[in-house]
């Protein structure tokens, strides 16, 4: 097996800031370079901001030209890194939430998202879906994923966005492309209610719900069973902080490796008044590909 040095950057995006969530891209990747870091992972629309609003679908730019591509090169080049940040995709008239990779040579490949939520309409899924009683976002028909793999090192990595994890035999359909690192940028959201100040904490009851909350995420149970049961590499970040508008982001993350050690993890941040960009950096070792046992 070879290792890959990861590094996990929460940002605090705000809804159409592209030059403000660059700036805040560009510190991370420079802490993470300094570090030995050889692929920064931002969240889901961490350049343009999260969400449906008018002011982030006015981002909008064709894959490989326009002013966030551009940047994100800049930044992989200074830096010496894979770069990966969420941006809005303009194709032929849609509009996809998608996913940059960008190599310091100017090199990008975009993954769409899937399985685009209510939230973050009027944003297109990249494949016609289908509903069911069980979900409100819909599901993708069998046979219609459209995941594409990341060369990175030795590492053959898909970037999985947020909702995505849902797709129906996504391990399978990971496993066929000999996938042995999954990235996921999320950008999950609540409510005021998921948030907390530091004068909520005097309160007995609003305390004891944010230590209920902030135990039960501190730790990534889920991605270390996946981890060690398929074989796999796995690293996720989610956005951090109040928007403005309407979401409140978290700001955790975590990079597991094959064998289940977490190799570096971001706790969710609910604080409102701690909240702010964050980094981690984790290595893993890459496992060959079609390696789960």
């Amino acid at each position: 097996m070879t290792e890959l040095t990861i590094a996990i950057g929460s940002t605090y995006s705000k809804p159409g800031d592209v030059d403000g969530n660059l700036a805040q891209i560009a510190e991370l990747a420079q802490r993470g370079a300094t570090l030995g870091a050889q692929l920064l992972l931002t969240p889901e629309m961490s350049a343009s901001g999260y969400g449906g609003y008018p002011d982030v679908l006015a981002t909008a730019e064709p894959a490989g030209d326009g002013p966030i591509y551009r940047e994100l090169s800049r930044i992989a080049h200074e830096n010496g890194l894979v770069v990966l940040a969420g941006f809005v995709e303009l194709d032929e008239g849609h509009r996809y939430l998608s996913h940059y990779a960008v190599w310091p040579d100017g090199r990008f490949v975009v993954q769409r998202k899937h399985r685009v939520t209510p939230r973050e309409s009027p944003l297109e899924p990249s494949v016609e879906l289908y509903f069911d009683d069980t979900e409100e976002i819909g599901h993708v028909p069998a046979g219609a994923s459209r995941f594409t793999v990341l060369p990175i090192g030795d590492a053959r990595a898909a970037i999985v966005i947020c909702a995505d994890l849902g797709v129906r035999g996504l391990d399978d359909i990971l496993a066929d492309l000999g996938v042995n690192l999954l990235l996921l940028p999320t950008a999950a959201g609540g409510t005021r209610k998921d948030a907390a100040t530091e004068a909520d904490l005097e309160d007995p009851a609003r305390r004891a719900d944010y230590i209920s909350r902030s135990s039960r995420h501190s730790f990534p149970s889920d991605a270390v069973d996946s981890a060690v049961r398929l074989r796999r590499a796995f690293a996720a970040v989610n956005m951090t902080g109040f928007d403005g508008r309407e979401f409140y982001h978290g700001g955790s993350g975590s990079i597991v490796d094959p064998s289940g050690n977490v190799e570096a993890l971001l706790p969710g941040s609910p604080i409102l008044e701690h909240q702010r960009p964050r980094l981690a950096v984790g290595t893993v070792r890459i496992p060959p590909p079609g390696g789960r046992s």
